[in-house]
């Protein structure tokens, strides 16, 4: 929240004692003119947001009609200039919530908004207000409040964007651009929300996961077709019951979603067209899955007696938001999209620390309503994986590593192509068993050997790994496109070992995750099937091929 600078304080109650700056006079003034007055006395810097607290505080008064009146005492009421003013005037008052629908003035609304706004858009804005007013009060369940919420709702934030666009470019804003236009290109083309970011869902609530699911193909079909899927997605959304429980408890039902940090590809031609469709499904799964898992939560709740204040609700959220692949980064929230650019999915990451432990740590377990829901849910979905791999161990005895300390844990071993049925979970309880244990099991020779090893003469034992190595392996696992390539440059060695070359890096930057898997899948003659293997991954069971002569790829 602004507040003035202490050292103009003075100045200002100075100005306001000998009636330089005058209240009476300020309040028939525009807002250009009350800027150019605070301006004088407090400088640029203060003087947007000294007017816009002075015009909320007129706001309170109810002084449109004065507006009015002035305007036409001044300009008259028949001439150009007056009419211009007064619908201006009466036009940019309906932008303002019911409380303050008698006034409006153009600061406020430019800090609301965030960009200045015309007389023409200021009426657009109060004909999609009266719109979604009228909708919501005929049927606030129904699609057609849902759909003009999201007309007013677009309308709003292109604005934003709109400002955006003028402001002055520099260098962090490129980087931070292009590895997101790099993490979304390389995230393209799939359907990998259904296993990878659903896999907790697929256990803990099977029923709204293959309907979900299901419906991630029509979104396919329906965004390549030229349809707005999303639009339609958050229209069902906020035209549901619990939709203002669902703002209250912080619920992830809006906004981009880690792998797609950038809309820019979307401008590719027809390539673009894929990109989107790839966006809109995995974007509209992740979204309808969250909203349908928190009803069930809420009727649960409900059910049982308990009473759902905002610290519940905001409990809930925090459940279900980890539970479908979006975790809360705490301290490090208001640099989420930063840290989104360094690593690849940092909530997502988060989110199965949270499910793991219970969410013991993520802060949503305050009441025993969410311990015991967190409790039901890590039971379900470790279970359901353990049934996966026992099965396959069943089929294949050797399919399946059960030792936590090697990195093939949790996956089905095809030749050379690991098959990863835990949803990325297993990479954080090898993590810790490697940790706890201080040793480690190589995934290619199979050998168990001691971390921070030292010779009898109490030296480093050369080449072996330390605890401090597991943990940066296991963080350089989990970076952006962009971190990737800048570390293989920095070390000269890619994953796939060798020096980095220009064809290398841009293939890292920018090749699609199913393109390089086809490549690896190809290009050993002990994977597993192709199709198959592309197939799983696209769905988001994660695919990685590699034999003892090469390094492993990690997504």
């Amino acid at each position: 929240m602004w507040c003035l600078p202490p050292k103009h304080v003075e100045r200002f109650k100075n100005a306001l004692r000998s009636g330089d700056i005058d209240p009476m006079s300020l309040a028939e003034m525009s807002s250009a003119e009350r800027r150019a007055v605070f301006e004088k006395h407090l400088g640029a810097e203060n003087a947007e947001p000294i007017n816009a607290q002075f015009e909320t505080k007129l706001l309170l008064k109810n002084r449109q009609m004065g507006y009015v009146s002035w305007a036409k005492k001044m300009l008259g009421e028949n001439t150009p200039a007056g009419r211009d003013l007064i619908s201006r005037i009466e036009r940019m008052e309906k932008l303002l919530s019911p409380a303050e629908e008698k006034a409006f003035l153009e600061d406020l609304t430019a800090r609301k908004l965030g960009t200045r706004v015309t007389a023409e858009e200021a009426g657009k804005i109060a004909e999609l207000s009266k719109a979604v007013g009228a909708a919501k009060e005929a049927n606030p369940n129904s699609m057609e409040y849902g759909r003009a919420a999201v007309a007013l709702r677009n309308y709003v934030s292109e604005m934003g964007r709109r400002g955006e666009r003028f402001q002055l470019p520099n260098m962090g804003k490129y980087i931070e651009t292009a590895a997101g236009i790099s993490k979304s290109a390389k995230a393209a083309l799939d359907n990998s929300a259904i296993f990878r970011q659903g896999w907790k869902t697929l256990w803990t609530n099977p029923v709204i996961w293959q309907r979900n699911a299901r419906k991630t193909f029509v979104d396919l079909a329906r965004q390549f077709g030229g349809k707005n899927v999303l639009d339609e997605v958050d229209a069902e959304i906020i035209s549901r019951p619990n939709h203002d429980l669902m703002r209250r408890a912080k619920l992830d039902i809006g906004g981009l979603e880690e792998a797609y940090p950038s809309t820019l590809p979307e401008k590719i031609p027809v390539l673009g067209r894929a990109y989107k469709a790839s966006e809109a499904a995995y974007t509209g799964f992740s979204r309808r899955t969250r909203a349908d898992v928190f009803d069930k939560m809420i009727d649960i709740a409900n059910k049982t007696g308990v009473e759902l204040n905002d610290a519940e609700l905001q409990s809930i959220g925090k459940l279900v938001n980890s539970l479908t692949g979006r975790g809360h980064l705490g301290r490090a929230e208001p640099a989420a999209n930063i840290v989104n650019n360094v690593l690849f999915s940092p909530r997502f990451v988060k989110s199965q620390f949270d499910v793991l432990g219970g969410h013991a740590i993520s802060g949503a377990g305050g009441s025993n309503f969410v311990r015991r829901q967190a409790a039901l849910n890590l039971l379900k979905v470790v279970g359901g994986t353990a049934a996966v791999l026992a099965t396959a161990k069943a089929l294949k005895p050797d399919s399946v590593e059960v030792d936590p300390r090697s990195s093939d844990f949790g996956k089905i071993r095809v030749g050379d192509t690991r098959f990863d049925v835990s949803g990325g979970m297993a990479s954080i309880i090898t993590l810790a068993s490697r940790l706890a244990t201080m040793s480690s099991k190589s995934s290619t020779t199979g050998k168990v050997m001691p971390l921070n090893a030292r010779t009898r003469s109490g030296e480093p034992k050369f080449g072996a790994q330390t605890g401090k190595d597991v943990l940066y392996d296991f963080i350089e696992n989990k970076t952006s496109p962009a971190a990737t390539v800048a570390l293989e440059l920095l070390k000269g060695e890619t994953r796939e070992g060798g020096p980095p070359t220009v064809a290398s890096t841009v293939r890292g930057l920018v090749e699609p995750m199913p393109v390089a898997n086809y490549i690896e899948l190809k290009n050993n003659p002990n994977s597993a099937n192709i199709l198959a293997a592309m197939i799983a991954d696209g769905l988001g069971i994660g695919t990685n091929t590699y034999s003892a002569k090469k390094k492993k790829r990690t997504r």
